[in-house]
């Protein structure tokens, strides 16, 4: 199996395979330069090819992005058995700025904006039960998109959250108070096919569809509580709060990440370390 190969394994787009392969070049060529072999190389070796980019004035993004695909060609080394490691690994770059979970609201602010929203006279069942899904579940919009009522377990108590080239499928329990309103929707929609929460039947006049109306979602949201945002401040909310009382991989499951550095990026010891590199980089004038 080539290198190549073994990306397409991975899921990666064509077009993100022919970027690694090409990017993978800068290291091969180095190795070469060095009269080193990739399948005995070392973690002090990894360690000068950085310094060589950075002598070369890489910026930390692009030496960050390099080293990734090296890690990838590693794994993909030790899966020909031409390595028993990746001496890359643990390997990465302070300093590069990445996006944070910001203005995270409370498990407790959480629920109670679901209790107050659940109640509220003028809002239709169904938002009631996609804020549920995104308070419990973290569900992100794309994935709303393509529930369906297959995805519905209510027998097990659980929801299917199908798996895409981006994320990992995986099948989360549904908490106590969202079980009786997904069954009298199910039982409304009981003929509807597709997915459950798109009206529109094309799928960009779907997409369209549901933006809107949890935009529309998050204005009555903010009449209950000013703090909420948006979709993606609600998950990031929620896999903090689970972090905080699950271990890193169970959270990866549940979050569908498909790496744990994903994950990692919610812990709030990571948040503060990341918050203090941001004030390192962009200091207050």
């Amino acid at each position: 199996m080539t290198f190549t190969e073994y990306l397409r394994q991975k899921k990666f787009t064509p077009a993100t395979v022919n970027t690694y392969v090409v990017y993978l070049k800068y290291f091969t060529g180095w190795l070469e330069t060095e009269n080193l072999i990739a399948g005995e190389i070392t973690y002090t070796d990894v360690l000068e090819f950085i310094r060589r980019l950075n002598q070369e004035g890489r910026s930390k993004r692009t030496v960050n992005h390099l080293l990734g695909i090296v890690r990838h060609y590693f794994n993909y080394l030790t899966l020909e058995n031409k390595r028993t490691d990746n001496p890359a690994a643990g390997v990465f770059i302070r300093g590069v700025i990445r996006k944070l979970p910001v203005n995270l609201l409370s498990m407790e602010e959480l629920e109670e904006l679901y209790k107050q929203y659940s109640i509220q006279l003028n809002v239709e069942k169904s938002k009631k039960i996609i804020f549920g899904l995104m308070v419990y579940q973290a569900l992100s919009v794309a994935e709303l998109m393509r529930v369906e009522m297959k995805d519905i377990r209510l027998k097990e108590g659980k929801i299917k959250i199908k798996g895409t080239k981006r994320t990992n499928e995986r099948l989360l329990n549904l908490h106590a108070g969202q079980i009786i309103s997904l069954q009298q929707y199910l039982s409304e929609n009981k003929f509807k096919e597709g997915s459950l929460f798109i009206e529109g039947k094309k799928e960009h006049t779907g997409k369209h569809n549901i933006s809107n109306r949890i935009k529309y979602m998050f204005i009555q949201l903010r009449k209950l509580n000013p703090k909420a945002i948006n979709a993606k401040q609600i998950r990031s909310s929620v896999i903090t709060h689970w972090l905080a009382r699950n271990n890193l991989r169970q959270v990866q499951y549940m979050a569908g990440h498909k790496y744990v550095s994903s994950t990692e990026r919610y812990q709030l010891t990571n948040l503060d370390d990341l918050q203090n590199e941001l004030k390192e980089h962009h200091p207050m004038k």
